[in-house]
């Protein structure tokens, strides 16, 4: 997830957990470099996200500065 106006650096958000439970929580993932920047994830998890930033770079940047100007991210990710 990308937050409307959220803080530097460009980061995603990895939810950890599910939806509604007591338990979950997020982990951030840098835009920049993939890599895990605070949270916690089994160590599997950590390196599908951390590619997947890799692979999908160029877009999500692109989103997160959509979405630091309020704009809707219009970026697909496979």
């Amino acid at each position: 997830m990308i937050y409307f106006g959220d803080h530097p650096p460009p980061h995603v958000h990895a939810p950890v957990g599910r939806p509604g439970n007591r338990g979950m929580s997020e982990a951030r993932f840098s835009i920049d470099s993939g890599e895990l920047i605070d949270g916690v994830l089994p160590a599997m998890q950590v390196s599908q996200v951390t590619a997947w930033c890799r692979r999908n770079r160029t877009v999500l940047l692109a989103d997160w500065d959509r979405a630091q100007a309020d704009q809707h991210p219009a970026g697909r990710y496979d």
